[in-house]
């Protein structure tokens, strides 16, 4: 039988954070092919992996990761979409019981940025 091993990653490189008003949030993630953002502890966000490479592949396997940016707002209760002040619509995925996205807007409201 096939062994099955969970093993998250060591630690996760962040090269940008974006806080956007929810406006802007909605109108960038409904201008890409999947429109669908995050939504964990009071946070609507998306992050976005770094482009591909054999150094990044290699750096997979040690259990680290790279993100390009995460981009975030604000946003307090869960809802299945979200729409903007100019009627854009974007799906909302409920990522609350996800220990690593949990994680990630723990460390992100510890962030300097969280408070501009």
């Amino acid at each position: 039988m096939t062994e099955f091993v969970h093993k998250p990653y060591d630690k996760i490189y962040v090269r940008d954070m974006i806080k956007l008003n929810l406006d802007d949030l909605i109108g960038m993630m409904s201008s890409l092919e999947a429109a669908n953002a995050y939504w964990v502890d009071g946070v609507l966000f998306a992050s976005f992996a770094m482009t591909e490479s054999e150094e990044l592949a290699k750096k997979e396997m040690q259990n680290e990761m790279f993100l390009d940016k995460i981009i975030f707002a604000a946003y307090e209760k869960y809802t299945k979409t979200v729409k903007s002040s100019t009627n854009l619509e974007i799906g909302v995925l409920n990522m609350q019981k996800s220990k690593l996205y949990k994680d990630l807007i723990a460390w992100l409201k510890t962030q300097s940025i969280w408070n501009e």
